[in-house]
């Protein structure tokens, strides 16, 4: 069996005042940018790096439940990188594995086809949108750029060195990791429902009362400091963000 995605690509979350929220990301916590407060026709968003993927924080809208923001905020886009272009027989593999997914979605920008998303929305809930999502341009797919960004900077005021683990949560983890498994086969989940992608976080299926993304868990030089900090900004623009810090 190939290997559909090699891990998480990216993480989204929708807010109120996503300019503002990304403005203490970048100039409060100085993580770097890699791409400023954008509109991009359908929706607007800004990215920095935390290593091995990027964070992104996107305006909110009703136009589809997965980008209406949450109070308090939430992850609600996981983007998965895939093994392979997403192509005929990527859809078919999908199809096998007896994942309901979307059509596939082009996003132009300038005239220029950046990527296409494949959405597959029952992996988590309706309100948090996994997708696979295909780069046509190096730019975006470019892992050793957005690690020597934060490297550069020193991981910004928290201390970030990368992002080490996404944890999902599910009322029936038994459901939940059959679900994860037809997207993740061949790779295998410890003992713990940990699965260890080459690409981004290890995901971790965790049980609760509700199908949502948890949280974002950031390596950080000292858990100490970096919480103390996110403590003191918890009244400003970045409000509750789903982040939590590890040593």
């Amino acid at each position: 069996m190939r290997q559909l995605v090699d891990g998480v690509d990216h993480v989204f979350i929708p807010m109120v005042d996503a300019a503002a929220a990304f403005a203490a990301l970048t100039e409060q916590l100085e993580l770097p940018v890699l791409w400023p407060f954008t509109s991009f026709g359908g929706f607007a968003s800004g990215g920095v790096s935390v290593g091995s993927i990027k964070l992104e924080i996107i305006d909110s809208t009703t136009e589809v439940p997965f980008s209406t923001a949450q109070d308090p905020p939430e992850i609600q886009g996981v983007a998965f990188r895939p093994s392979t272009p997403v192509d005929d027989a990527y859809l078919a593999e999908v199809d096998a594995r007896s994942l309901r997914r979307s059509a596939p979605s082009g996003f132009e920008v300038d005239g220029e086809l950046r990527w296409t998303n494949l959405y597959l929305p029952d992996l988590i809930s309706d309100t948090a949108g996994p997708f696979v999502c295909d780069y046509h341009v190096p730019g975006p797919r470019d892992l050793v750029t957005r690690r020597q960004a934060l490297e550069d900077c020193g991981g910004g005021r928290l201390g970030v060195l990368d992002a080490s683990e996404l944890v999902i949560q599910t009322r029936d983890t038994e459901a939940g990791s059959r679900r994860w498994q037809r997207l993740l086969d061949p790779l295998e989940p410890t003992q713990l429902l940990v699965w260890h992608p080459t690409v981004g976080p290890a995901i971790r299926l965790v049980e609760g009362p509700g199908e949502r993304v948890d949280h974002l868990q950031l390596r950080v030089r000292s858990r100490e400091r970096a919480s103390r900090l996110w403590q003191q900004l918890a009244d400003g623009p970045l409000g509750r963000l789903p982040l939590q810090f590890v040593d």
